[in-house]
């Protein structure tokens, strides 16, 4: 698991209204499972987060429940576009006056401190290592050539590219990551996204270079094939350290 990096920021300097943020309530790694649900930021005061209804619904029953809150946002001194994260409870749902003419529900988050606000959302750090069984593989920049992939996460990947590497430092590209379909023998998913070039390891003479690209705004459906893949590989890991110590 990678290291948590806390920021001192206010969350109302991070995070604006109308902004979607997603709330995770489940991972379930034994059932292959995570249960994410994402609305629209209508107004953050100093206690709370007030956002729209989520897809699917909340309950009241759900009111006191920990979950785990990220978005999107912009660093705001460098201007980076990355992902922010906290640990949260669902302090209500009830009626919001949206407008001079409409009421709606909402849902009530607790706001976090200064202090409580996580860089990226540890679980999106944890990298699995491809091995050549897990019929993992990533299409991109044709000038790239014969891609390698070595591992990822839901926050990006490493990849090998034939040297001298034909990229740059913020570099943008499209990418399609292929993996196979848990419930379907022999099926296949793919994820179409955006990401950008973020470290270059490469040194003159070597036959090939390594590329570090952090995905940027993937959608909610992607996000959750994605974290479906993690999920299975990472109870994979499980049993096979469970197999290698018995």
């Amino acid at each position: 698991m990678a290291d948590v990096k806390k920021t001192q920021w206010s969350i109302d300097r991070l995070l604006k209204p109308s902004t979607r943020i997603d709330l995770i309530l489940d991972v379930d790694l034994i059932n292959d499972r995570i249960d994410v649900r994402n609305g629209t930021v209508y107004e953050i005061t100093e206690k709370h987060l007030i956002l729209s209804q989520t897809d699917p619904l909340m309950t009241r029953a759900m009111v006191g429940r920990e979950v785990e809150v990220t978005f999107v946002g912009r660093e705001p001194v460098s201007g980076e576009v990355m992902r922010w994260g906290w640990s949260g409870k669902i302090v209500g749902i009830s009626d919001y006056k949206f407008n001079e003419r409409e009421t709606v529900q909402a849902i009530y988050l607790s706001a976090p401190k200064p202090g409580e606000i996580n860089e990226t959302n540890a679980r999106m750090d944890y990298r699995l290592t491809i091995v050549s069984n897990d019929h993992i593989s990533i299409q991109t920049h044709p000038s790239f050539g014969r891609v390698v992939l070595f591992d990822f996460s839901a926050g990006g990947v490493l990849i090998g590219v034939p040297a001298p590497p034909q990229a740059t430092l913020g570099m943008h590209l499209w990418f399609t990551l292929f993996f196979p379909n848990f419930q379907t023998a022999g099926g296949q998913t793919t994820i179409n996204g955006e990401a950008e070039v973020v470290r270059i390891n490469y040194t003159p003479g070597d036959k090939m270079a390594k590329l570090g690209l952090k995905f940027h705004e993937l959608d909610l459906n992607a996000t959750r094939a994605l974290q479906k893949a993690i999920n299975y590989y990472m109870l994979e890991e499980q049993r096979a350290r469970l197999r290698s110590e018995s």
